[in-house]
């Protein structure tokens, strides 16, 4: 009875051995049939737009790329997404993955006289090349292409820098010359009675200047900083000094009306600076004559001509100012002359002097 007993017993042991082991190896197949599908992942492959897609468990892309016989180069671009860092997948909840590769390109850029040797990825801009570079190109500088374009393996880009300055140059301005007719020379005699100068202007130019060089320069601006003063001749021609004009008619050196007439008196010439002023607050300008108030009044219009047959027309006059010699009598009337010359040319004259309009 105790063998049969004892029999019995390690009959039923086995028995309970080999379900666990059973039970157990069932349970380790259901738990890999429901967990290895949960870590297989779908991962798109880009390589320079050409796609494939592989369905792996494999947590490495690395490995995913090696499987695919895709070696790559050192400058080659690659890029992850689905995947953590260390190399396995994102959450559970993830089904799928990304690679993207990028072959690189070689391209050179030509600038300040200098070449750079860039490496980008394809599908890249001549805008990521340049970036690439360190270069900077501002909104003036010319590119051979656009900056949009999609580089090429061996381009070259060529920058061309452009610069815009503004300069200033002075230039003189030549003096020219003046002739004017008069009465106080023979006909056809002419005489320099004053020199003039230069002038002075100030021209701004914008010069366009390509990698270093001027190639355009455009006129902006003139300004004149010193006018230019002509030389000044007068010519015999028997015309009037004065340039005023009152509208009388003139006949044979004689007004058609006048209201009284000073004949054969004496007459000088005077000459002043420029701006110098006149004893009725005028400036002093020819065809202003000085008078002694007490005789021909402030702003009395006159007509004089040389006595007699010499020729001599100052014209239109206006009573303007005075001087010691007309006030002592002295002498009758003083005309003034632009110039100093002139009135040497004057010297004495005898002259009539025709009263149109009293001051």
């Amino acid at each position: 009875m105790r063998k049969f007993k004892s029999g019995i017993i390690y009959i039923l042991s086995g028995l309970k051995s080999r379900r666990f082991a059973l039970s157990f190896f069932a349970a380790a197949v259901a738990f890999l049939v429901c967990w290895i599908p949960s870590r297989v992942k779908t991962v798109k492959v880009d390589y320079d737009g050409e796609t494939e897609i592989v369905h792996t468990a494999v947590c490495d892309p690395d490995e995913i790329i090696d499987s695919l016989g895709i070696e790559l180069e050192p400058s080659d671009r690659v890029t992850t997404t689905g995947f953590e860092s260390g190399g396995f997948f994102g959450d559970y909840g993830e089904t799928f993955a990304e690679i993207r590769i990028k072959s690189a390109v070689e391209v050179e850029i030509e600038a300040d006289r200098l070449r750079y040797h860039v490496t980008v990825a394809q599908g890249d801009t001549v805008a990521d090349a340049l970036y690439a570079s360190g270069l900077e190109v501002r909104s003036t500088d010319y590119i051979n292409t656009s900056a949009e374009k999609t580089v090429e393996e061996g381009e070259t880009i060529k920058v061309t820098r452009v610069d815009y300055i503004i300069t200033t140059e002075e230039e003189t301005i030549q003096r020219g010359n003046t002739y004017r007719g008069t009465s106080l020379l023979s006909s056809g005699r002419t005489v320099l009675v004053s020199y003039g100068k230069n002038g002075t202007m100030l021209k701004t130019y914008e010069q366009k200047i390509v990698d270093g060089v001027m190639e355009e320069k455009v006129l902006v601006s003139e300004d004149i900083i010193k006018k230019a003063n002509n030389d000044v001749y007068i010519v015999g021609d028997g015309s009037a000094i004065s340039p005023l004009d009152y509208g009388y008619n003139i006949s044979g050196g004689v007004p058609d009306s006048y209201q009284q007439v000073f004949t054969n008196v004496r007459a000088t010439g005077y000459y002043a600076p420029a701006g110098a002023g006149t004893a009725t607050g005028r400036l002093a300008q020819v065809g202003y004559v000085a008078v002694d108030p007490k005789v021909i009044p402030y702003g009395t219009k006159m007509w004089i001509v040389g006595h007699g047959d010499s020729g001599f027309v100052y014209g239109y006059a206006l009573a303007a100012d005075t001087g010691g010699a007309m006030l002592s009598g002295k002498n009758f009337v003083d005309l003034y002359y632009d110039t100093y010359y002139e009135c040497v040319l004057n010297g004495l004259r005898r002259v009539d002097v025709y009263i149109l309009e009293w001051g």
